[in-house]
């Protein structure tokens, strides 16, 4: 048998309940290029839904906290449990 033993047992019996909740983890990454020179450096901010591969929004601006903030104001309506980011690991939202 390929199924959890104990818990195939309680839901047999109706001691179990199983309740499923959509669970949404991003990827979010920046771009960098220049406009004129490399002092005047463009960031593009985006996060991705990591199971569909779906860009879910993004933003342009400076490499500041600020930009960073708006890109996650944008995501708030997602309900987001879980980001990934190239050198931060995750970072849990629950």
């Amino acid at each position: 048998m390929q199924v959890n033993a104990k818990l195939f047992e309680l839901g047999a019996d109706g001691g179990l309940e199983v309740r499923l909740e959509a669970d949404c983890e991003v990827e979010m990454d920046e771009q960098w290029s220049y406009v004129g020179n490399k002092s005047n450096q463009r960031w593009l901010w985006y996060a991705v839904d990591h199971a569909t591969n779906t860009v879910l929004a993004y933003v342009f601006g400076k490499r500041k906290d600020e930009v960073f903030k708006e890109l996650k104001t944008l995501l708030e309506p997602f309900d987001i449990a879980r980001y990934y980011t190239d050198d931060w690991g995750h970072i849990n939202v629950t």
